[in-house]
């Protein structure tokens, strides 16, 4: 209720997403539909990969627009209020988590339902089973989004400090999930580093669930290397070394990793 109150704090949290919707429409659009110019079908491609993407950054940014309630709470000293109270470690952090939860959950639900529509209008192919899935990792997203940059932000302890981090985390998203750039062509390091990030991995099965059909259509009676080739360039397909993600093991690397990051911030409460 917080979040939703300050709408300012709501604008700021999806300034990621703007700068990825202002960058695709003024640059990137045009260069990826003209990078294949003898592809049909290669317009609703792109507008699906992009519009994939956003969804695959929107838990985390309004993740952090969230919980900065809770720094303010630390900053002012109401964090005292929260310690005193009966609760353990893990039952504040979950409060945290669950509000953090709910919110990236809702404005995602939004996201997905506008990108739906402007698909839907402009003609791109999208089936039931797609739409499902791209419902159903929604919640995988936002819960992942909210463990880990409530781990982060839990060691913040001031408000200066935390809007440097909010601007950090706005940029440097959309770089390492392969959004402002396709993964393909970021130098090794970067993308080693991008496939880490578990919204990568969100976003790459954002793409299969949303951006799938385009592709089969763009693509149809092109050779499989060809398709193999587009799918790790744009971030359908994430690898490390000579190990290649599929969609269950990005969740379970996704849900390993959260978990992880869930023991970091209990761990943080308790010793203060």
């Amino acid at each position: 209720m917080c979040y939703f109150r300050d709408r300012g704090a709501v604008v700021f949290s999806l300034m990621a997403v703007l700068i990825v919707v202002m960058l695709y429409l003024l640059f990137l659009r045009n260069m990826l539909i003209d990078s294949f110019p003898d592809t049909d079908g290669m317009s609703c491609l792109v507008d699906a990969w992009v519009l994939a993407g956003i969804l695959g950054i929107v838990p985390v940014t309004t993740s952090a627009g969230s919980l900065q309630t809770m720094v303010e709470d630390r900053a002012n000293g109401r964090v005292r209020d929260i310690l005193v109270t009966p609760m353990t470690p893990a039952q504040i952090a979950g409060g945290y988590i669950l509000s953090t939860f709910l919110v990236g959950l809702v404005m995602s639900s939004v996201t997905l339902a506008i990108c739906v529509l402007y698909l839907t209008a402009t003609g791109c192919p999208l089936s039931a089973e797609g739409i499902a899935v791209s419902v159903a990792l929604l919640v995988p997203s936002s819960l992942s989004g909210s463990i880990i940059v409530y781990a982060i932000t839990s060691y913040l302890r001031s408000t200066g400090a935390f809007s440097g981090f909010f601007t950090v985390v706005s940029v440097l998203i959309g770089f390492l999930a392969g959004i402002y750039m396709p993964m393909g062509t970021m130098p090794t390091a970067m993308q080693t580093i991008g496939t880490l990030v578990p919204a990568s991995h969100m976003a790459a099965l954002f793409r299969d669930s949303l951006a799938g059909d385009a592709l089969a259509d763009a693509f149809a009676g092109a050779p499989a290397e060809t398709v193999d080739a587009f799918r790790t360039e744009m971030g359908f397909d994430l690898g490390l070394g000579n190990f290649s993600f599929d969609p269950a093991t990005s969740i379970a690397y996704v849900l390993a990793v959260t978990a992880v990051f869930f023991v970091i911030a209990v761990v943080g409460i308790r010793r203060r």
